[in-house]
């Protein structure tokens, strides 16, 4: 639990005292009721390790909500109820049309995502203003609960002559850093970083950073992939990706500064993660498009075009041999944003680029990522977009619903 949980912000011209709010993966352990007589879910905070009681504040905003909000009753479900009826259905398209009609039900062991959440200072209850289900079982899909990410920007282009564009996540493990003070340790710790980051099976990537005591540069190089003659994508092995990145102008440059005594080189792993495509049709849905995705990781509001690395949850589901992202948001609901050159590490202090700004518009994670920066109802406004808001559409979490324990 933060330190600051039970500090009161006290903003000029604000109508009352504003607690901070944040937003968290529970790993379910049970439903009770609070001394208040609240419904409430118990829970592991996956950031913090914390064990918490959550409870979810009465909505009083000035408009109506645009379709029924899911309240703690919505979420119970018995331990099994949920996970043993997958193992016994026939077939993955039966398994997707139950958990759809699910709807929010969560069984133990499962995770809810906690969203514009305070401490309650008499109570240690843990006051949410939006509750949504990520895994409905363990099994479900992977959740992870606090990992530095960035959403990216969006990228357009054209294919047999038609516009598409894509979007996706670059995650990286700063604790993994490694520090190089040689061409054969470069070498060594590239390999390392293109077999890929633990916990997301995805496009492996390596940042490597350089600092000369003063200013900070870095390059992420994706691990190269090529189509074959059948159109199927064909990734490279960790050893010809060090190969492709050495020979490039960049890659010849490090590797003739890796032994610089005046300069700190070190390789960060990470892994690029594409957004599912039925999250990407639902943002597309949105009002504001695709290009809503990426907007709690903008160093400027109203710019896309540069996003930055924040403390995050992710949800990922299988599909194929890879995991795609449905849902990823800030832990913070002011997140600090850091450049990849900025990130901190047990080798460099880092420092953010920028503090986004609090949002002020609450949007629904999934179709339009909900945020929020206050404890408060008054500015609580939601749009026909937020009918999706209640739940992660069982729909984006189809491609996992198969995956069980025999």
């Amino acid at each position: 639990m933060s330190k600051l949980a039970g500090i009161n912000e006290r903003i000029a011209g604000s109508k009352r005292e504003l607690p901070a709010t944040e937003n968290f993966v529970l790993q379910v352990t049970g439903y009770t009721k609070d001394a208040k007589d609240r419904e409430a879910v118990t829970g592991v905070r996956m950031d913090t390790g914390e064990d918490v009681t959550v409870v979810l504040r009465p909505y009083k905003g000035d408009k109506p909500l645009a379709a029924p909000r899911a309240e703690v009753k919505d979420f119970i479900a018995q331990e099994g109820e949920i996970s043993n009826l997958m193992r016994n259905l026939p077939s993955d398209e039966m398994r997707k049309q139950v958990l759809k009609g699910m709807k929010a039900k969560t069984e133990p062991g499962g995770s809810i995502l906690v969203q514009r959440a305070y401490v309650e200072s008499s109570t240690g209850v843990v006051n949410a203003g939006w509750l949504q289900s990520a895994a409905k079982y363990s099994e479900h899909c992977t959740v992870l609960g606090n990992l530095m990410l960035r959403v990216d920007p969006v990228a357009y282009g054209e294919r047999n002559g038609v516009q598409v564009s894509s979007s996706a996540a670059t995650a990286i493990a700063p604790e993994r850093s490694q520090l190089v003070t040689s061409a054969e340790e470069l070498n060594a710790a590239l390999e390392s970083a293109f077999t890929g980051m633990p916990g997301v099976n995805a496009r492996a990537v390596a940042l490597i950073r350089l600092n000369d005591g003063g200013e900070s540069k870095a390059i992420e190089f994706p691990l190269p992939v090529k189509r074959n003659d059948d159109g199927e994508f064909i990734k490279a092995t960790p050893r010809q990706a060090v190969k492709v990145f050495l020979g490039t102008d960049s890659g010849k440059a490090i590797a003739q500064l890796a032994g610089d005594p005046d300069l700190t080189v070190e390789v960060i792993p990470g892994a690029r993660i594409s957004l599912g495509s039925q999250a990407k049709a639902s943002f597309e849905k949105g009002t504001n498009g695709l290009e809503q995705v990426n907007r709690l990781y903008r160093f400027t509001k109203g710019d896309q075009s540069e996003t930055g690395f924040t403390a995050s949850y992710v949800v990922l589901h299988d599909v194929g041999d890879a995991q795609v992202f449905s849902t990823a948001e800030p832990l913070s609901n002011k997140p600090a944003l850091f450049h990849s050159r900025d990130i901190s590490t047990k080798h460099l202090d880092g420092k953010p680029a920028s503090v986004a700004e609090i949002r002020d518009v609450p949007l629904a994670a999934h179709a339009e990522t909900q945020t929020g920066s206050m404890a408060t109802d008054e500015d609580e406004e939601f749009s026909i977009d937020d009918a999706i808001g209640n739940h992660i559409p069982a729909e984006a979490m189809a491609p996992s619903a198969p995956r069980m324990r025999a």
